[in-house]
């Protein structure tokens, strides 16, 4: 199967049909456009047209011009988005050699992982606070095996100091972690339509960090999360998809990065993990993450067993 090989427009789509009568559909979609969420919502309504489903009326439970309004509400120009990303993501992209493996989490293995991460601060983690806290804490190990001790940022932006250590880091990660994503609730995003000063106030600080020593020499790790998108959902008429992924990323510049997708089962979690190559040979040694994950398991064998 080639693959797309440009990203000359917004969005690039590949049929790709094969004798033994499977179908793979490849998508390169430009986040200019729309991140995942909006992606699903696309893919859900192009299936409903070609199922004669309709479509184009919010038959994937979200009306298109819902999905218009982000330019109105958050204006980039006067917001600094633009500058503020470029800026942000030059200073998390780095050289070298990057690959992307695939490790996978069954429901029971996220269940056990889930009663580990339980601390004072969070008494029941989600999946997804279970499984990117235990990433987490393995890539910041991995990190500062090869690089004597570094800092780390993640979404909490929670630097690791080995004199802060305890036995078992894993509780307080998924609390840092439920902490910062608890702040972005529903108040906060109603303050942020009615006083763009906010956004352009934080937005203000990142510019700062990133142009100052503070975001030099500094490890970061992205996780974007595509848990509950329901893309095992989208049927174009020929059944529901066997599995859905991300591809690997293999450029002498790029990120830190995870992207968690559901397994097909609903309750598993496939974790696509972008690292320096010297960095992933140590994430793969990883014991404790061995015990929860399976590392690129073929598709067909995913299952529930632990």
């Amino acid at each position: 199967m080639l693959l797309i090989a440009t990203i000359d427009r917004f969005r690039n789509i590949q049929a790709n049909a094969f004798r033994c009568g499977g179908i793979a559909h490849g998508i390169c979609n430009s986040h200019r456009l729309h991140d995942g969420i909006a992606l699903g919502v696309f893919l859900q309504e192009w299936a409903a047209v070609a199922r004669g489903s309709g479509g184009g009326s919010g038959s994937s439970g979200v009306a298109a011009r819902d999905l218009m309004v982000a330019a109105k509400l958050f204006p980039a120009n006067d917001l600094w988005l633009s500058d503020s990303s470029k800026i942000v993501f030059n200073s998390m992209c780095r050289p070298g050699n990057s690959v992307t493996k695939m490790f996978t989490f069954t429901g029971p293995a996220i269940e056990a992982l889930r009663a580990r991460g339980k601390g004072p601060s969070v008494k029941s983690p989600t999946r997804v606070e279970a499984v990117s806290g235990l990433l987490w804490k393995c890539a910041m190990a991995a990190l500062e095996r090869k690089n004597n001790g570094s800092s780390l940022w993640l979404a909490a932006h929670y630097k690791s100091t080995k004199s802060h250590r305890t036995e078992d880091v894993l509780p307080s990660l998924v609390g840092e972690l439920r902490g910062a994503l608890s702040k972005v609730d529903g108040e906060f995003l109603s303050r942020l339509r009615q006083d763009n000063s906010l956004i352009s106030g934080s937005l203000e600080k990142v510019l700062g960090v990133g142009l100052s020593e503070y975001g030099q020499g500094v490890d970061h790790f992205v996780c974007s999360s595509w848990c509950s998108f329901e893309f095992y959902d989208i049927d174009f008429g020929w059944g529901r998809p066997v599995w859905v992924s991300s591809i690997g990323l293999c450029k002498p510049m790029f990120l830190n990065l995870i992207f968690l997708v559901d397994t097909r089962s609903g309750d598993g979690i496939e974790a696509w993990v972008t690292m320096d190559e010297p960095e992933m040979a140590l994430l793969q040694e990883d014991t404790e993450l061995r015990a929860f994950a399976n590392l690129n398991p073929s598709p067909l064998t995913i299952s529930s067993k632990f």
